[in-house]
């Protein structure tokens, strides 16, 4: 997932909803229209990769912020959310975002190669009643249907430069006029819009209960998902929903495909696999890790002797990680198995075996004799650990105990019971703290938190993952969560 885009709309959604300054009986009904139906999909461009969409008429996370957080830090969420509608070029003067907003949003992102920052385009509905005048508070009047307004404000800063209104009360707004005009040609484009939108359509009709949900076709910055086994279709999204519990936000992403019958009844069995949960480890990789191995940290040599073990065992290999240590298991009655002996990266190592309750314990040594500035110094390479019984083969850049053995042991056998042999693609990982090994994107929090300074910090606190593909399946099940922690 791109961590920035889902930082953005989540910040600018969080605004919006804290934006209410009252509680009123009808937002605390939740909206039962299905958002598939939602007028305001008309609205979006066709070219469009990702956005969020909500027809929510609830509070809920007015009420949530409410109820967990102290006056102090209530008063540094308006402020924040006060601030970021100032960088738009947002100034609801004395109205009232609840007299105004209409329970439909749309906001989605577009790389600009020229800018440092993306242009965004902002979609809502407003009350019948209002116009562009209630939104920017100008000192002079611009309102005018159906015209491009170009937003200017002398001697300040407004991310928002073109404004639009609709006939039919639609708000769109936008840093990039191209952005709004092909809304608008989507909008006119009544048929194409059928077309384009069908597959959309019938992704969205799995969230019929959801009202705010991120969309994105868009998988580039997804490492599981760049795979040689999966080709992305043009059908294919990742859809992301949203819960806010305390003061934490938890995400949920599936990755669907209506034309491929890849849908929310899909993830029904996906949904009750265990994800290993155990405190000594953050990462847990079953089959093609080395796809995803910026996920983990791991020096040039380790990252050598995987490549080389991945290369000619070709099976099915377990990899869990703790910190900078990791472990890997896989079956020595594999038709596959090779020894750790035969590898040439380990050519000219020290080797020394121990046995102990029917394992045997291997060390792989090394260190040399090298040349700097006609200064001669001792090189010592990373050891490498074994641990070998009748059926299984522990691999590790640390001495394995016997509890790494049940551990491994228990998830690797988990995974070849049932009917996991079938997926040739059957992948999990569970990072506690994506920090400490810069999962992707996440650094992009920094910035966000930067800008915050003393008033708010956006942490990931886990991420986990599934992804299994079988033949003939041409689209993989993806099913992910990210825990944020709001402080």
């Amino acid at each position: 997932m791109n961590i920035k885009l889902l930082i953005t709309i989540m910040i600018l959604s969080l605004s919006l909803n804290f934006g209410f300054g009252k509680i009123s009986y009808s937002l605390n009904k939740v909206n039962q229209e299905n958002i598939s139906e939602s007028k305001i999909l008309k609205y979006l461009p066709n070219n469009n990769k990702t956005f969020f969409i909500s027809n929510s008429k609830s509070s809920n996370i007015t009420s949530n912020i409410k109820k967990n957080y102290k006056k102090k830090d209530q008063d540094n969420l308006i402020l924040i959310k006060n601030s970021i509608f100032t960088y738009l070029g947002i100034d609801l003067g004395t109205n009232k975002l609840e007299d105004i907003y209409d329970n439909e949003i749309i906001i989605t992102t577009l790389d600009n190669k020229e800018k440092s920052i993306d242009d965004i385009l902002i979609v809502f509905k407003i009350n019948e009643k209002k116009n562009i005048d209630d939104i920017l508070n100008l000192s002079n009047k611009v309102d005018e249907p159906n015209k491009l307004i170009t937003i200017f404000r002398e001697k300040k800063l407004n991310y928002l430069k073109y404004i639009y209104r609709t006939n039919d009360n639609y708000i769109l707004a936008s840093s990039n006029k191209n952005l709004i005009l092909d809304a608008l040609q989507s909008s006119n484009n009544s048929k194409q819009e059928v077309k384009n939108n069908i597959s959309l359509k019938g992704v969205l009709n799995n969230f019929k209960k959801e009202n705010n949900i991120l969309l994105t076709r868009d998988f580039e910055k997804n490492k599981l998902l760049n795979n040689e086994n999966y080709l992305q279709t043009q059908d294919d999204y990742i859809a992301t929903l949203f819960d806010f519990h305390e003061k934490q936000v938890l995400l949920k992403s599936y990755l669907m495909n209506h034309i491929k019958n890849l849908d929310i009844t899909s993830y029904q069995e996906i949904m009750k696999d265990r994800i290993l949960n155990q405190n000594d480890y953050q990462i847990v990789i079953y089959n093609d890790f080395l796809n995803s191995i910026d996920y983990f940290k791991i020096n040039k040599f380790e990252e050598a002797f995987l490549r080389e073990l991945n290369d000619e065992s070709k099976q099915n290999i377990l990899l869990l990680i703790s910190g900078e240590n990791w472990v890997i298991v896989f079956d020595k009655n594999n038709s596959n198995y090779i020894s750790i002996d035969d590898l040439k990266i380990l050519k000219g190592f020290n080797k020394y075996s121990l046995e102990n309750n029917d394992f045997i314990y291997k060390l792989y040594s090394k260190s040399i004799l090298t040349k700097d500035k006609n200064i001669i110094k001792e090189y010592i390479y990373n050891n490498i650990f074994s641990a070998e019984s009748d059926k299984l083969m522990f691999v590790s850049n640390s001495l394995i105990n016997d509890e790494q053995i049940a551990l491994a042991s228990e998830e690797l056998l988990n995974y070849q019971s049932k009917i996991y042999p079938q997926y040739f693609l059957n992948k999990k990982i569970n990072i506690k703290n994506p920090y400490s090994i810069q999962y992707q994107n996440i650094s992009y929090l920094q910035k966000i938190n930067y800008f915050f300074k003393s008033n708010v910090n956006i942490s990931v606190k886990q991420f986990k993952a599934i992804i299994k593909q079988s033949i003939p399946d041409v689209v993989p099940s993806y099913y992910a969560e990210t825990d944020l922690e709001l402080l």
